[in-house]
């Protein structure tokens, strides 16, 4: 899979954040600088790419419009996007500064608990193997 450019990870963000299906429209009102045939166009490449999917149909205005959620497997592509990001500066940042640096940005002290809970939990697999 190709690196997601920033238009599509700026739709699929907007995806992830709401809870509810959204359609076209939506998204552009979500976000200055998206334009319709913008968001089109990007939704058509995510659902070929099976990164978003139709989620249902719904009346917007007098006309029908799709709705579409985030699949599961966009989320493995945004990892595996950041994940080839960082490699580019492994040398530079440690992976302990990024964690933190990660767990510093806004989050509610019971969100950091449990990110703090899920980083041991993964850190005690990654010791089993050495």
């Amino acid at each position: 899979m190709a690196q997601l450019n920033p238009r599509e990870l700026d739709v699929l963000n907007i995806l992830w954040k709401n809870e509810e299906a959204m359609t076209s429209t939506d998204i552009v009102n979500e976000q200055r600088g998206l334009t319709q045939s913008t968001v089109i166009a990007v939704l058509r490449k995510l659902l070929k790419d099976n990164l978003v999917e139709v989620a249902g149909v719904t009346h917007s205005g007098k006309v029908l419009s799709r709705t579409y959620r985030p699949t599961e497997e966009s989320k493995e592509v945004i990892m595996r996007n950041f994940a080839g990001d960082y490699a580019n500066f492994k040398n530079v940042i440690p992976k302990s500064d990024l964690c933190a640096a990660i767990l510093g940005i806004e989050q509610s002290p019971e969100q950091m608990k449990a990110e703090v809970a899920k980083l041991k939990k993964i850190l005690a697999e990654f010791e089993k193997k050495f």
